[in-house]
């Protein structure tokens, strides 16, 4: 009785309740002594810290082109658990590892923003605005705007002057020209703007020396000449008659246009008209006709005619096979521009110990080398490096970015002397366009787990287990997927997980101490009379499956997939199948109290192959001498005669073959997984009969995706005709014959909600008395602290 008592105990839901360390004062208990921790806190009894979220840099697609979800530490790095502080990935930084890091903070030469700062903040090289806000890394990647005169992703580089090539000649400087049609009595103002770099206020009664004095203050605008058209001392004129000429005498090469502010000028509606592209004109009051001209001069570094140390930003000018050259005026003459641009002595070679380096061909009218394809440099000397998608550069439209070609991908700097490109930390690829996944590049996702694009896992990404259809990057065009096959993040494998796959897993399952809960019930049928078929459940399939597998043989197949761990499955006839298939017949007796447990029936007609007759044995030793004869599976013993006869039946044959006498049944078990004799309980029925299968949940616990049929060869024989097989499944509600699924709603919860989960080892440490369960609140082996141990049990009482 105390037993019974003790039983009904542990059902029964108790009054009061109380949680494992009072929660550690981070939550309140509730009636399951189940803990509802407070924000920050997680675990079991809250004594784990929770870690800020951000939007991932990798993760498992959601729908087509749908991913980046929020994640603890934006999966970039692993959450300190004894202080709620994310670890973060090298090259990652912020709270939530939530963005890319600027390499040595832009090395003290630079500002370290985002995307849709680069947007707002500065211009694009022809100095247009584009906005770059709404798309998933507007505030996740990060690089350097640089300061003047330094260069590279991470602003470590100095640059050299630039200049033109003092052997190539007929070459000009670039023209551009202005109509400002503006009230000069009006106190207007405008503003011009050149690569991105605003001049100062002009207003529009300026002089032309005023307006070459603001035009030259624009960063990287060295010297202009400035002249009006017309005898008028205002750039801006009612007529509209004054073009302004802007000659570039220091910068060189086809430049970016000058761009207009006109926002105060004066009275509204007042224009200012450029023409920079070589082609457009202007005319003045005249009527003379005024051509813009593209500048077609080189802005090589150091003038083509010597190397640069980024060091220091200074040239090293050639001194070849008694050719000079030094730093001129960037005219050709002397000067102190310090660009390589003057030739000191008569040239007579191309530059280079050897001719181009031996990397290039010479033209000798100019001695410029034509350097081989992956040489650069005036005298070919130096390697190029790959280029990529750069990962930090203007957008080149609204909410559109990460596709200008640059040299490493701007996540790296190039080493001239091999081509190599030395990428940021937390990049990697021969032009450093990669992302790389949580472990780094020498040991990627820690060696448990792949290493795979954003593409590649959207393959990967399941639904509650089951695998999708979803693809991120369906549309090379679609900006917002830019990423597609340039991040790239972690597969675990089974058993760990974590952004770098460093974690083990623990086990999971139902908390024992909530109650009102259902396991997951699905119901399968099949009706068949041979041939086999294969189940799927979560991408795992079953090997061949016989048309008359059992139940006990069943549970253990689908027990032996790595997705299932616990599962019951029950047959819902229990009687055994008459030859005819016309009518069952209830097994007359069963014994499971002997060494091998048999059961008896009667089969009137069964078809019949008599293996043996032997008289003088008793109902053991005749039993014996069925077990020793793989062909027996049923007997006939006649107690008083001590006759024994055995059989090998045709088990629920569909034919009537032969009238034999009557038998009894021999059901052999000493294997609970082998059952033998006409009483075998298999999975299909033929038509007219009808056997469903129940399998139930354990582990995995909570709603779980349906069994599936994977292949099927089963093939149904009734009467004078033989068609394919069939496996109906029913889950969530729906119903099976008579029988209705269930859907599951029982917990998902690490160590079942009632321990602590050791990373280290993916093992649970279980609060008091608790311990490792069947799944199903009973004792077990699944290591899931989700078996109550009555305090008296484990006393030993």
């Amino acid at each position: 009785m105390r037993a019974v008592l003790l039983g009904l105990a542990l059902l029964v839901p108790r009054a009061s309740s109380s949680c494992f360390e009072n929660c550690n004062g981070h939550g309140t208990c509730d009636i399951y002594s189940k803990c509802n921790c407070q924000d920050g806190f997680r675990g079991a009894s809250c004594e784990e810290r929770t870690c800020p979220f951000g939007t991932a840099f990798s993760d498992f697609a959601t729908a087509d082109d749908t991913a980046h979800a929020l994640a603890e530490c934006s999966g970039r790095g692993l959450c300190s658990r004894e202080l709620g502080i994310c670890e973060c990935m090298e090259g990652f930084t912020g709270k939530a590892c939530q963005r890319t890091s600027c390499n040595g903070d832009c090395n003290g030469k630079g500002r370290c923003v985002s995307m849709k700062d680069l947007a707002s903040q500065t211009l694009s090289d022809n100095s247009v605005e584009y906005a770059y806000s709404t798309i998933w890394d507007a505030e996740k990647i990060y690089g350097c705007i640089c300061d003047e005169g330094h260069s590279g992703y991470d602003c470590s580089l100095m640059d050299c002057p630039d200049g033109d090539d003092p052997l190539t000649t007929g070459q000009v400087n670039e023209v551009q020209l202005m109509k400002c049609s503006s009230d000069p009595t009006l106190s207007g103002t405008f503003a011009l703007y050149f690569a991105g770099e605003v001049s100062t206020t002009i207003s529009v009664d300026a002089s032309a020396s005023a307006l070459e004095s603001a035009i030259e203050a624009i960063k990287g605008v060295g010297d202009v000449t400035v002249s009006f058209s017309t005898g008028s001392s205002t750039v801006c004129s009612t007529t509209d008659t004054n073009v302004v000429s802007i000659t570039f005498t220091q910068n060189f090469g086809a430049l970016s246009p000058l761009v207009p502010f006109e926002d105060n000028l004066l009275p509204a509606g007042s224009t200012i008209t450029i023409s920079a592209d070589g082609a457009t004109t202007q005319t003045d009051w005249n009527g003379v006709i005024f051509n813009s001209v593209k500048g077609t001069k080189e802005a090589g570094v150091c003038a083509n005619r010597g190397t640069c140390d980024y060091s220091t930003g200074s040239c090293e000018c050639y001194n070849d096979n008694g050719d000079t050259f030094a730093s001129s005026n960037s005219n050709g003459a002397a000067g102190t521009r310090g660009d390589c641009g003057y030739a000191v002595t008569t040239i007579t070679a191309c530059p280079g110990e050897t001719s181009c380096s031996g990397q290039g061909t010479c033209d000798t009218s100019t001695y410029t080398c034509s350097c081989q394809a992956g040489f650069f440099g005036g005298n070919c000397a130096l390697r190029e490096c790959p280029k990529g998608k750069s990962w930090f550069s203007y957008p080149s439209g609204n909410e559109q970015a990460h596709n200008d070609l640059v040299e490493c991908s701007n996540m790296g700097l190039c080493d001239t002397s091999v081509g190599l490109c030395e990428c940021a930390p937390g990049f990697f690829g021969e032009a450093c366009q990669y992302m790389a996944c949580g472990g780094g590049t020498t040991t990627p996702c820690s060696g448990h787990g792949q290493c795979l694009s954003m593409r590649h896992l959207s393959w990967e990404s399941n639904l509650n287990g089951d695998a999708t259809n979803y693809v991120y990057g369906t549309d090379p065009n679609n900006y917002a997927t830019w990423d597609a096959d340039r991040i790239f993040g972690c597969k675990c494998d089974e058993g760990w997980e974590g952004y770098d796959c460093s974690l083990r897993s623990c086990p999971v399952g139902d908390n024992p101490g909530t109650y009102g809960e259902n396991r997951e019930l699905q119901l399968l049928r099949c009706q068949a009379t041979s041939g086999t078929f294969r189940l799927q459940f979560r991408q795992e399939t079953t090997p061949e499956l016989s048309w008359d597998i059992t139940d006990w043989e069943l549970k253990s197949v689908l027990e032996d997939l790595d997705s299932v761990k616990r599962v019951d499955v029950d047959f819902s006839r229990d009687r055994i199948t008459s030859s005819t298939n016309s009518s069952y017949h209830a097994l007359t007796s069963c014994t499971t109290t002997t060494t091998n447990p048999y059961c008896v029936a009667t089969i009137p007609g069964a078809t019949a192959t008599t293996a043996a007759a032997v008289s003088g044995m008793t109902l053991e030793t005749c039993k014996s001498a069925c077990d020793a004869d793989n062909t027996c599976n049923s007997f006939a013993f006649t107690a008083g005669t001590g006759a024994c006869t055995y059989y090998q039946l045709n088990i629920n044959a569909t034919t009537k073959a032969t009238a034999s006498t009557s038998i009894q049944s021999y059901w052999h078990t000493t294997d609970p997984l082998i059952k033998k004799g006409v009483n075998r309980m298999g999975f299909c029925t033929n038509s007219s009969q009808t056997n469903i299968a129940s399998v139930t949940f354990s582990s995995p616990s909570g709603d779980v995706p349906p069994i599936v049929v994977y292949s099927n060869s089963l093939a149904l024989a009734d009467t004078s005709s033989t068609t394919t097989g069939s496996v109906s499944i029913a889950t969530d509600g729906a119903t099976l014959g008579s029988f209705t699924s269930v859907k599951g709603t029982t917990d998902t919860e690490t160590c079942s909600g009632r321990g602590t989960c050791i990373w280290e080892f993916g093992t649970c440490n279980c609060h008091t008395n608790w311990g490792s369960s069947d799944g199903k609140g009973g004792m077990g082996t699944l290591a899931d602290c989700g078996f109550r141990q009555d305090p008296i049990l484990t006393a030993g009482s």
